[in-house]
């Protein structure tokens, strides 16, 4: 797994600063973008730059060849977008990463300075090598047994469910009794229940049939997902 930093890169300081961090990279000139990190390409740009390239067309020519060679690009922006916006029409930055985020699939991160890319670009390093050593929960708030409040944790598992918010589980669970009930329920079955259409039932079943071979992990390193 290899960090690479574009040669042109030397002087914004931040080469430096990934040496005070200890990270091991190389320097090389690149074809495109100033950062790889294993398959991710980052392209640093300060905000004027941004603005400037919206403005002279330069920013799609070097996004399209960016996504020639990495199946996961990144623009980072650092500085003011404040400043952006006063060179701009108002609707131009918006519309420029909107276009990069829906036809190229580019990712965008913004940086306050050169510090905060150079912590930004270790942290990633960190993560594609490392992963974050733990799996990030789905669902962070978990129910505690408290007296009087007796079907939270029904509530809570049946909210699980797709387009079951907390109302919708108290109905779920008011009609078929409980929510042992409500997960063994056919599609069929939940379409009588106030409130549940065809579409969620569908979407509800479709959840609890499938079988799933591939899982989002977090806890490995991120270069080998």
């Amino acid at each position: 797994m290899k960090f690479i930093v574009d040669s042109r890169e030397q002087n914004s300081g931040i080469p430096a600063l990934l040496r005070e961090m200890a990270i091991d990279f190389e320097m090389a000139e690149m074809a495109a973008g100033d950062y790889r990190i294993c398959d991710t390409l980052i392209e640093r740009k300060s905000a004027n730059d941004l603005a400037a390239s919206i403005l002279d067309g330069r920013l799609f020519g070097q996004i399209e060849a960016m996504c020639a060679v990495s199946s996961k690009p990144i623009l980072l922006v650092e500085g003011s977008l404040a400043s952006v916006r006063n060179q701009l029409h108002e609707d131009a930055l918006a519309g420029a990463i909107s276009a990069l985020a829906l036809y190229w699939g580019v990712g965008f991160i913004a940086t306050a300075d050169t510090r905060g890319t150079s912590r930004l670009l270790g942290r990633l390093w960190h993560h594609s090598v490392n992963g974050l050593g733990y799996e990030v929960p789905l669902r962070v708030a978990k129910v505690k047994a408290q007296p009087g409040a007796e079907g939270a944790a029904a509530v809570y598992l049946i909210e699980g469910l797709p387009g079951v918010g907390a109302e919708t589980a108290r109905k779920l669970i008011t009609h078929f009794g409980s929510a042992r009930a409500v997960f063994g329920a056919t599609e069929a079955q939940l379409v009588q229940c106030k409130g549940i259409g065809a579409k969620t039932a569908a979407a509800i079943c479709a959840a609890l049939d499938s079988r799933p071979v591939q899982f989002r992990s977090t806890k490995g390193p991120a270069a080998q997902l």
